[in-house]
């Protein structure tokens, strides 16, 4: 009984393993095949619902992201990136929607109107504003922290299968500095509010962060070192 309860277990460690290889080889040979032709189109980034607090205006957050990707992407140098406006061009003339999640079936459509095989979508997943610092009497600093996360997908729009994913943060960081006394009063240097700065500042920081992880993993996993 013991003898048949091992070879069942040793069947199924096996059948893991070859699983996991399997799988492993279908990525890596996926991934060759895209840096053969790193051709990409970089869709424009969807902000996921209750992302963020009233106080940060996320304006033009999904046109902001994708332009840091397609920025990154060709400072790197290895990948061709598509021209967004002709890209948003023949998109819009299909009126097809683009932003953020995007399904197998709207992909393989968005790769026959552009002519690419692979594109590049992701998501904001949070910005988050947080106040740290000190203050004596009527004086005193205040930092208010911007933090946003990305996440960054690469997509076969033949297949569907996302061959590559890899999340990114960026921080901002301004101050509100109270400088005076209870008899003269205060004066208040900096913003109470968060600034589009500050928030484009982390948008974009975080943008780079996934972008660079991504390539990397990229580069790794297909076989080809940093140029």
């Amino acid at each position: 009984m013991k003898g048949k309860k091992l070879k069942v277990w040793l069947c199924l460690c096996f059948l893991f393993i070859f699983a996991n290889s399997t799988a492993l080889a279908a990525d890596v040979s996926q991934l060759q095949a895209f840096l053969l032709h790193p051709l990409v189109a970089v869709m424009d980034f969807g902000t996921h619902k209750g992302a963020t607090t009233s106080d940060i205006n996320l304006d033009a957050a999904e046109k902001a992201s994708c332009e840091y990707v397609i920025e990154r992407l060709v400072e790197d140098g290895r990948f061709e990136v598509m021209d967004r406006d002709m890209m948003q061009e023949k998109l819009d003339e299909e009126q097809l929607n683009t932003t953020g999640l995007i399904d197998p079936d709207t992909a393989k459509r968005i790769g026959s109107i552009l002519g690419v095989r692979y594109i590049v979508y992701g998501n904001v997943t949070d910005m988050t504003a947080s106040e740290t610092g000190t203050s004596v009497m009527a004086s005193g600093v205040k930092l208010l922290n911007v933090k946003s996360h990305i996440i960054a997908r690469l997509m076969d729009v033949e297949t569907g299968d996302i061959i590559m994913a890899a999340k990114g943060e960026g921080k901002s960081t301004s101050s509100l500095t109270k400088v005076g006394t209870e008899r003269l009063g205060t004066i208040t240097i900096g913003t109470k509010k968060v600034s589009q700065e500050s928030v484009h500042n982390a948008l974009q920081k975080a943008a780079y962060a996934a972008t660079d992880t991504m390539l990397e993993r990229i580069y790794r996993t297909g076989g080809k070192g940093k140029k």
